[in-house]
């Protein structure tokens, strides 16, 4: 019984806090997470491997990782849609265990294209807003997962960045 009501809170939280972020990036008053994007990619060496859209204390705030294989680091960044800041948050060497991530950001590297280019053709035509985006490398395959936070709820999908396609087998409603 406790583990069905602690369940039951878990996902009403995160359903409560993704009708939090609908009104809030419908508004049109805060930069789009592509905006922001290209400017961490302008300002800072690496590339993006991770995006996430929260709310922190009823802010809405854009987390950012960027990977720089040359230094080998993964750097946190926080971007405050309130004043605009850049707050660099945690800085790691990578390590084994980033080794999926790495491959799929290299993958970007190779043909060119920067995850804010990659982020704009996959969501050329979706009506939502982009709340969550991954970089990662499984069976071969560098995709980006993704979550669009639409009127009636999240939508995930993933896409296949060499071929940029959708993969329908890792499809999600």
């Amino acid at each position: 019984m406790a583990r069905w009501l602690v369940g039951l809170l878990l996902v009403s939280g995160s359903a409560f806090a993704g009708q939090g972020l609908y009104p809030l990036m419908s508004t049109g008053d805060y930069p789009s997470p592509i905006e922001m994007m290209q400017k961490l990619e302008q300002l800072h060496p690496g590339v993006i491997s991770e995006f996430e859209a929260d709310l922190d204390n009823g802010e809405l705030v854009y987390e950012f990782k960027v990977i720089d294989p040359e230094a080998k680091t993964k750097i946190e960044y926080e971007y405050r849609t309130i004043d605009g800041s850049f707050k660099e948050r945690d800085v790691e060497r990578l390590k084994n265990g980033d080794n999926d991530e790495l491959a799929g950001i290299l993958m970007l590297k190779e043909n060119g294209i920067t995850f804010s280019e990659m982020i704009t053709i996959v969501c050329k035509d979706s009506g939502g807003h982009l709340v969550k985006a991954e970089v990662d490398n499984d069976l071969g395959i560098s995709y980006i997962e993704l979550e669009i936070l639409e009127v009636d709820g999240k939508r995930k999908l993933a896409f296949d960045m060499e071929n940029k396609q959708l993969l329908p087998l890792l499809k999600w409603d």
